[in-house]
């Protein structure tokens, strides 16, 4: 069976945010998803763990990011892929990627269609 196409990863994470129920979470917490150099894309999140409203809306071809203390959710999909021997060609976000992503972004060579906020993160440890 053949896996369905993948979609823009920024316009896959506003999808996918959209869905959190608590509109109060929605609006300060982060999803994103990294598409790979292989049929793979990550989809990770700032929070303890990937929300259940998310996860049920995951496809196949979408594996979830663990969640480590302190990270962003493009460090935890950068991390994620890491592990499983992949490489994030492009990474999309429900918000503007903060100043300290945008660089690990250019320095990792990934590209992103997300807007940069231009500032540093207010939560970064």
């Amino acid at each position: 069976m053949e896996s369905p196409a993948r979609k823009n990863p920024t316009s896959r994470a506003e999808e996918l945010h959209s869905l959190i129920e608590d509109e109060r979470k929605r609006r300060h917490t982060t999803t994103a998803v990294g598409d790979t150099n292989s049929e793979i894309s990550i989809v990770g999140t700032n929070e303890e763990y990937l929300r259940a409203e998310i996860r049920r809306a995951l496809l196949p071809h979408e594996i979830i990011a663990s969640s480590r203390p302190g990270n962003h959710a493009e460090e935890n999909i950068i991390e994620e892929a890491a592990e499983n021997n992949l490489f994030v060609v492009e990474i999309g976000a429900s918000r503007p990627i903060c100043l300290d992503c945008e660089d690990m972004l250019n320095e990792l060579g990934i590209s992103t269609q997300t807007g940069f906020s231009g500032k540093k993160s207010k939560n970064r440890l």
